[in-house]
């Protein structure tokens, strides 16, 4: 069974696992070496889980409560895609989150390797921007090079399917 669920420190290693895996995906690094301790924790983090395995994350950073920077959206390949729908839950769940905190709008970074991600995004709504539309105190990775950006007042709810 496929669950969202909020971050606890027990999946950490579940997550690392995952990222690994996603990492070896590429020939180019998707990750800057070590995290910093002083890189701010997310406000929200959900975990997708099957049957209590990780295979899924996404965080959302609220900030100033007008804008949300979406982060950490990872999935185990063998649960990508329209089967399991994860992605779409993972999303919705941080979009419902975004309304509930009357967040105008949703941004975020990814890398130029990602293109089955970008491809997700423009399907729900997230429309490219260039790096200068960024709000001033937008959290960057250092290794995204494309962003977007989702006007919560112009988006109606991702449809939900069933799980199988």
């Amino acid at each position: 069974m496929i669950e969202i669920v909020p971050y606890e420190s027990k999946y950490q290693s579940g997550i690392d696992v995952m990222m690994q895996g996603i990492a070896e995906e590429f020939t180019e690094p998707i990750m800057v070496g070590q995290q910093s301790k002083s890189v701010a924790f997310p406000d929200k983090y959900w975990v997708a889980t099957y049957n209590g395995h990780v295979i899924g994350t996404i965080a959302l950073m609220i900030t100033k409560h007008e804008y949300g920077i979406l982060k950490k959206m990872m999935l185990k390949k063998e649960f990508r895609g329209s089967v399991h729908n994860v992605a779409k839950l993972l999303l919705q769940t941080a979009i419902d989150e975004s309304e509930k905190n009357e967040l105008e709008c949703i941004y975020l970074g990814t890398m130029t390797q990602f293109k089955a991600a970008q491809s997700f995004y423009q399907k729900h709504g997230f429309k490219r921007i260039h790096e200068r539309e960024l709000p001033a105190d937008f959290l960057r990775n250092p290794i995204d090079t494309l962003f977007y950006k989702l006007s919560l007042k112009l988006v109606s709810k991702i449809e939900r399917k069933p799980i199988g």
